[in-house]
């Protein structure tokens, strides 16, 4: 592994989340190779990156290996896994292809870091913890799942697989890697299909905003500039390797503030649509009505800890949200 390489590699660098890594890595002086299924003249989210001298983009499939292979530089010194389908309704319109696109890439990928000694962050996710009742949840807290047959638990298990491979392949290699579990991240370029980002939408379009099953669940939203130090604290502080990093808020919301707080913001009085999920999307789907992260790992490993309160986060998300009439036009 090249230590002072500033080479590093990015999958999914056309989405909401590498976009933001991205700005942040070439901030830094960092050469940047990004991957991602979505063609150059669609990644909008690049689009201030997009003739940086030291950012290069490819357009391909993880689950080619010899598209991952093209991709990869052996001298990199850490690559940045982010690429997945993302999106509850995504995932439960097409569980096959999301697992095929996590276990089949993670592992080409996961080959080529071993060959050449590339240190590894990869981000999983909350949704590993599944139903689990004990909140808030600490990293090596128990997976609680529901039936293979609900559509829902299909992307929690296919993280869940790929954290199982880099462990397996870490104890037989020494691969150097990190696992970073994201908690509702939120903010500027997100797609439209999340609570705040969805809501943030509508509610500029003039919309009513949808509310699920009264409001009362929880989460606690990360604002993607946290959410990206956390990222670059996990991927390359020693004290990393190895570890799984909850990355999240550890202030609860319950949805109904959520939406208020989008309203609040928007100057808008618009009344929310109450949507029974159950009606919606039938017996493939379970919610979870607590998120909670526990957040001294964090804290005590990376020096990290959430910053930007909920209110603030979404004022910034809608104002750019106003400013951004290609973003307000989308229909996901």
């Amino acid at each position: 592994m090249a230590e002072t390489s500033p080479t590093v590699l990015v999958t999914g660098a056309a989405g909401f989340v590498g976009s933001h890594l991205i700005e942040a890595l070439l901030a830094r002086g960092h050469v940047v190779h990004g991957l991602d299924i979505a063609e150059p003249g669609a990644a909008r989210n690049l689009d201030a990156v997009r003739d940086h001298p030291d950012f290069h983009y490819m357009q391909g499939d993880i689950r080619d290996p010899g598209t991952i292979e093209a991709f990869f530089r052996p001298e990199a010194a850490v690559l940045y896994h982010l690429a997945s389908v993302v999106g509850v309704r995504r995932y439960m319109e097409d569980p096959l292809s999301l697992i095929d696109i996590a276990i089949i890439g993670t592992r080409h990928l996961i080959a080529l870091c071993v060959e050449h000694d590339v240190r590894i962050l990869f981000t999983s996710t909350s949704e590993v913890y599944g139903r689990n009742p004990a909140v808030p949840w600490a990293e090596d807290g128990d997976r609680v799942l529901g039936a293979t047959s609900v559509d829902r638990w299909s992307y929690s298990s296919a993280k869940a697989v790929c954290e199982h491979m880099l462990f397996g392949v870490a104890r037989k290699t020494g691969l150097p890697f990190s696992i970073v579990r994201f908690f509702n991240v939120y903010g500027p370029r997100q797609t439209p299909i999340y609570v705040v980002s969805q809501t943030v939408q509508r509610v500029l379009n003039g919309e009513r905003p949808d509310l699920y099953d009264g409001g009362g669940q929880t989460r606690c939203l990360t604002y993607i500039d946290d959410a990206i130090a956390g990222v670059l604290a996990a991927a390359t502080k020693p004290e990393a390797v190895g570890e799984i990093f909850n990355i999240g808020n550890a202030t609860e919301n319950t949805m109904a503030e959520v939406v208020g707080m989008v309203l609040a913001a928007a100057g808008s009085d618009l009344e929310p649509v109450a949507v029974d999920t159950g009606e919606k999307y039938g017996s493939v789907y379970e919610d979870i009505g607590r998120r909670v992260p526990a957040v001294e790992k964090a804290a005590r490993l990376l020096g990290w800890r959430a910053e930007i309160p909920a209110a603030e986060g979404i004022a910034r998300t809608v104002a750019w949200a106003r400013a951004t009439p290609w973003y307000l036009a989308l229909r996901p």
